[in-house]
């Protein structure tokens, strides 16, 4: 398989299309039921991280001594997307991980954050 940039992108199309009309958008309708897929949602955002960041340790060099990877494309895809989730700037201009921004959005309408942190901390 050819994982360069233009044919990911290409195959993921047809997904992209797919998500954007997903039912559960139309489940959202109120502040009551975005809190409460935010409280359940914020784990799969963690997941994701925690994903992601298996996939930098195995496709790409994290160790010492670096040497290249095996497929720079898949690496390069890789550590942009942890550059974006890790260190992406907020609405201040701030650089904050997404997972941290959603956090405060979460504070910011009111969810209850108290499960994930409550996780985080074991």
């Amino acid at each position: 398989m050819n994982l360069s940039p233009e044919n990911f992108n290409n195959e993921l199309l047809d997904l992209r299309e797919m998500l954007k009309s997903h039912k559960l958008y139309n489940k959202i309708n109120s502040i009551e039921s975005l809190k409460l897929f935010m409280e359940n949602h914020v784990f799969a955002v963690w997941d994701f991280m925690s994903l992601l960041k298996s996939l930098q340790f195995h496709l790409t060099c994290v160790r010492i001594p670096w040497v290249p990877s095996e497929n720079p494309y898949l690496a390069r895809l890789i550590n942009d997307i942890v550059f974006e989730e890790e260190s992406d700037l907020n609405e201040l201009n701030l650089p904050k991980s997404h997972f941290e921004m959603y956090l405060e959005a979460m504070h910011q309408i009111g969810a209850d954050t108290q499960n994930i942190y409550q996780f985080l901390n074991l």
